[in-house]
């Protein structure tokens, strides 16, 4: 049973740091309270291996390389640009259609008739004479 007792404490004082004197400053106090924690041999998840390392740089230099190859080579053609922006934008069907009622013709709804106002922009031409 006593046994069991020493094993339970030794176990516990790993997990639960001890009081230190007030002379003692917090650094110290951490520090071997962690290192008691990675030199206990039932805890191998605390253990830290010294070869892990965050290689930042190396991460941070491929990211670089990556942004900076993201750049066009060309300016984007208007053609392309407009295939792009008219993408599933086809033309719409004229709907309100009707005939004029001056030439026949057929013409758009609420607006002139082009051939009615060709003609009459021929005639005043003519009325005016030349020069």
């Amino acid at each position: 049973m006593a046994s069991v007792h020493t094993t339970t404490s030794s176990i516990l004082s790993s997990f639960l740091p001890r009081l230190a004197p007030t002379t003692a400053t917090f650094a110290t106090r951490s520090t071997t309270l962690y290192s008691r924690q990675l030199s206990h041999p039932l805890l191998p998840v605390l253990t830290i291996p010294s070869a892990i390392h965050l290689n930042i740089p190396g991460f941070l230099e491929g990211l670089w390389e990556g942004i900076l190859k993201a750049v066009p080579k060309k300016k984007t053609s208007h053609m392309k640009k407009r295939h792009r922006q008219m993408a599933g934008k086809g033309l719409q069907d004229v709907t309100n259609l009707n005939r004029c009622s001056a030439c026949g013709h057929i013409k758009r709804a609420h607006l002139l008739c082009p051939y009615c106002v060709a003609g009459k922009e021929f005639l005043d031409g003519i009325a005016q004479g030349p020069g």
